[in-house]
């Protein structure tokens, strides 16, 4: 093979394996990954390079990313062997040309390929018509749920079998109010086998239905656990009828709200405080009802009661500060991280104030 010869082949080669990198980098996208991670994981795998870090383990625990990863594997391999052995065959006898010639002329293709492979332009071009053809000549958009839906951070996705007894049944979903007390209705299977996705207020709850339903871990378990007591129907009006009394009256602006239920322990710092001494509103908390270990309820409970041990508060309110509220072990490290939230709040605030002058 001749020198220009084995340049024409190292060119092709070169330019083929940077076209499959952009292909995977494509193809992780589509599962729901960032174009920088994707971007990253493909080159760490086409180079045989790997790193223990969570985004590799949100590729290994894919299905579809793994698979993904393991072609860019085995043509990286391919590859690398074939640029070798081009690059050692170009180095061959040919008598026109100098080996000093030789060495210029392939230090050319190669920075000519570097930047080519390095401009952002041609990357964003090369991204666009790569989607627009991967969309239409495949079916590789199996998202990573799990991430979309923050699982790991206690949001939960759950079936509830709907019994004869359940105060549930004979309800639309727009009268039932679920998402008020944090659980979201993704779909129902009727027992007929027919399935009902994304369902409107309208829909009706019937017996043998399963619903499929996503929130906070602590709100579904909630209503599993109140979906078969006698009294459910009327402590659940309660629940909601308070918590909207709250939102009403208390200023949440520019927070992340949620509805959550903290279980009071018995070495809990709350233990034996009043609602009055915690001043939870004034901090982005309203508790809006306890439920005690016999089972009792209180609604829009008092400034003056006193918290017991096991006591179920239903909480709404910024995230981070039901977070710090449920974890800190005394009085001092809740105000402290009040503290930090409305330092965060109170940055978050200016920025936004700063961008609309």
């Amino acid at each position: 093979m001749s020198f220009v010869q084995a340049i024409i082949v190292l060119i092709v080669i070169l330019c083929v394996n940077l076209l499959i990198n952009r292909i995977a980098t494509v193809a992780l996208t589509f599962t729901g990954m960032s174009r920088e991670m994707a971007r990253f994981q493909s080159r760490s795998a086409f180079c045989t390079v790997g790193f223990t870090t969570s985004e590799a383990e949100s590729v290994v625990n894919h299905p579809v990313r793994r698979r993904i990863i393991m072609l860019l594997m085995l043509a990286g391999n391919i590859g690398f062997v074939s640029i070798i052995v081009t690059g050692v065959s170009s180095f061959g006898d040919d008598s026109t040309i100098p080996s000093f010639g030789k060495i210029l002329l392939l230090v050319g293709v190669l920075g000519t390929l570097w930047a080519i492979g390095s401009s952002k332009w041609i990357d964003d071009k090369l991204f666009k018509i790569i989607s627009w053809t991967l969309k239409r000549v495949s079916n590789i958009e199996a998202y990573d749920y799990h991430a979309l839906l923050h699982l790991q951070e206690g949001y939960y996705v759950t079936t509830i079998q709907i019994d004869d007894n359940d105060w549930l049944v004979g309800r639309t979903l727009g009268q039932l109010r679920l998402a008020d007390v944090g659980v979201t209705i993704l779909g129902i299977k009727r027992a007929d086998g027919s399935f009902l996705g994304a369902p409107v207020g309208g829909a009706y709850i019937r017996k043998g239905d399963t619903l499929i339903a996503y929130g906070v871990r602590e709100s579904i378990e909630r209503l599993d656990r109140q979906r078969a007591d006698a009294n459910g129907w009327e402590k659940h009006q309660h629940i909601v009828a308070a918590k909207q009394e709250h939102v009403q009256s208390t200023d949440f602006s520019e927070t992340a709200m949620s509805i959550s239920e903290i279980t009071v322990k018995d070495d809990s710092w709350i233990v034996g405080q009043t609602l009055q001494a915690l001043r939870l509103e004034g901090k982005g908390v309203a508790i809006f009802g306890i439920e005690h270990q016999n089972g009792e309820n209180v609604t829009r409970p008092p400034d003056t009661y006193v918290i017991q041990p096991g006591d179920r508060l239903f909480c709404y309110g910024d995230h981070e500060r039901i977070h710090a509220l449920k974890h800190t072990k005394d009085m001092a490290a809740f105000k402290d991280a009040m503290g930090k939230c409305a330092a965060k709040q109170y940055g978050q605030t200016g920025a936004t104030a700063q961008q609309t002058k």
